[in-house]
């Protein structure tokens, strides 16, 4: 009885994960609707990414200081609550600022419930890996339905996906509610003050980790939130490209890690991923045609979704903190990345050329390699005889 409401509740969580993480794609597809409805520049529309991604970043602090106060069930649920009105509101604005501002109240709102969202997953899996494994599957799936529902809802009206979004995220509200429970309930928890985080992103292995997945960020987002609009296609073909990435984010972060992870630990495989993810945004850089740009998008979601599972073992590995502080503080950091992508690649597309955001990606990917490749220097022992 106990495993079956332990099971129903650890599948109701990834689908609320992939729900939430549709609410990131599914602007992607109608972003040049929306630039040319609105009449908004480039770098304008991209602020509907950054407002979202950096309130998000910002906000995953105080979220991971106050479920050690509030409960992770409790925290979710008010996440939800907040994007399921927001993401209505988004539906009802005629302006970028007002999109703007609605967005980064869903940023709010999500940096809730992923402050919580991995952290119930392990306690509800039974093995860790497994559980990491689900989110990021979980990530990976949201990421490719969200552009499909944008594509589909958006070639009627702009509106329409974040209207359905609002939808979607309050029947995972209601399911949250009613039927998942939250395992650490009741039991004593260390609550996380400024001190433990000063700890955590002073301490080496996890701050390498964090700032390697923070620039590996920055390209995994100039992929995903600028390159709709300088690939040339309409919201529902736009949306069926996302999907096909979306698909092998999936793959790559729920079955290729795992399969990589039983023979190789996350440090041994990740310079090579990250290497491979700059190759394909060198291809991005100087291919012309629109096919090869379309295939080359969907491969690039294969490499993205093992960095990011890669990434996200790594770090709760090397870190000597609990999962829920680890989380948020790594969840910070990587996202800090994102949020800069959208709007300067808008930017360096509009005032140098429309492909040299991609380039840019590509030095911060290869930065995030050497980053990864250091290794220290263990001081040599002088034998004397």
């Amino acid at each position: 009885m106990e495993e079956g409401r332990q099971t129903r509740a650890r599948w109701i969580t990834v689908f609320a994960t992939f729900l939430a993480f549709m609410g990131i794609g599914i602007v992607d597809p109608i972003l040049p609707v929306i630039a040319e409805s609105i009449g908004a520049t480039h770098w304008q529309v991209e602020m509907l990414f950054t407002a979202y991604i950096f309130t998000m970043a910002i906000m995953m602090i105080p979220s991971g200081m106050m479920v050690s106060r509030i409960g992770d069930k409790r925290m979710m649920a008010i996440g939800l609550s907040i994007v399921t009105v927001v993401s209505l509101l988004c539906g009802l604005s005629n302006t970028i600022p007002q999109l703007s501002i609605f967005r980064a109240g869903w940023g709010l709102g999500n940096s809730m419930f992923f402050a919580t969202a991995m952290t119930l997953l392990i306690a509800l899996t039974p093995q860790a890996n497994t559980a990491v494994g689900l989110y990021e599957a979980a990530i990976g799936l949201g990421m490719a339905g969200g552009p499909l529902v944008g594509g589909l809802l958006g070639q009627h009206s702009w509106r329409y996906p974040f209207i359905g979004t609002s939808i979607f995220i309050f029947i995972a509200l209601l399911l949250v509610v009613f039927f998942v429970y939250d395992p650490n309930k009741g039991k004593p928890r260390k609550v996380v003050g400024m001190k433990e985080m000063r700890h955590l992103l002073t301490f080496p292995p996890f701050l390498k980790g964090a700032i390697g997945a923070m620039l590996y960020y920055y390209g995994f987002f100039v992929v995903l939130a600028y390159s709709p609009l300088i690939i040339g296609l309409s919201a529902i073909q736009i949306g069926f490209v996302f999907f096909g990435w979306g698909l092998c984010l999936a793959y790559g972060s729920a079955i290729l890690a795992h399969r990589l992870e039983e023979k190789y630990t996350p440090k041994q495989i990740l310079p090579y991923s990250l290497l491979l993810f700059a190759v394909f945004l060198l291809l991005l850089f100087i291919t012309q045609s629109t096919w090869l740009m379309i295939v080359l998008i969907i491969l690039s979601g294969l490499v993205s979704g093992l960095n990011n599972a890669l990434f996200t073992s790594y770090v709760m590995d090397v870190s000597p903190y609990e999962r829920g502080m680890t989380s948020g503080m790594y969840n910070f950091v990587r996202w800090m990345g994102a949020a800069i992508a959208p709007v300067l690649s808008g930017v360096i597309g509009h005032s140098i050329s429309a492909k040299a955001p991609f380039m840019v990606a590509m030095v911060l990917a290869l930065i995030a390699f050497a980053f990864l490749s250091l290794r220290k220097q263990q001081p040599s022992v002088t034998q004397t005889n």
